[in-house]
């Protein structure tokens, strides 16, 4: 009896692995195309728009971001993200980083943890959305934009080319 139940632990082991909530990876996000102009330091901007908690406050109701993790390119953990000041607050925060590649863990909304390589640039901000809803304003091509599994637009893709405009 006892080698059954061993069996069948055994069989059923790599399937409860296998359900094992792992973050949805994403294509690069980077800064939106734009002409390119001179550069003055080394410095860019990352703003992540994270799923949402909401506070009551006396029938007054707040939608603050959640926090999130920045990670190095080579994985080692940067720092946490207090995406909002309080939970009044319904703005994300903008975050100064070197110029260079990096990954965020963040909570996006209908998805749960995704991870999203982000590059910055110098004197530009990278946005990311975790949220629905959001399309850029004009023309533009669908391949240079990153999407959540639904299709849900996440931001403008990392790679394209420095002077183009969407």
């Amino acid at each position: 009896m006892k080698t059954k139940t061993t069996y069948l632990l055994l069989g059923v082991l790599p399937f409860l692995v296998s359900c094992a909530s792992q973050p949805i990876s994403l294509a690069p996000v980077g800064p939106a195309p734009q002409a390119a102009g001179p550069s003055v330091g080394n410095t860019g901007h990352l703003q992540v728009f994270t799923e949402t908690e909401e506070y009551d406050d006396d029938d007054l109701y707040f939608f603050a971001h959640t926090d999130y993790q920045i990670y190095t390119a080579d994985g080692k953990r940067l720092r946490r993200v207090w995406n909002s000041l309080d939970q009044e607050d319904e703005n994300p925060a903008l975050v100064t980083l070197p110029a260079g590649k990096y990954v965020v863990k963040a909570s996006a909304e209908f998805y749960g943890l995704v991870s999203v390589p982000v590059e910055i640039k110098p004197q530009r901000t990278t946005t990311v959305i975790l949220q629905p809803g959001w399309k850029p304003d004009g023309p533009f091509a669908a391949s240079d934009l990153v999407r959540l599994p639904n299709g849900y637009f996440v931001g403008w893709r990392a790679d394209l080319a420095e002077g183009s405009k969407p």
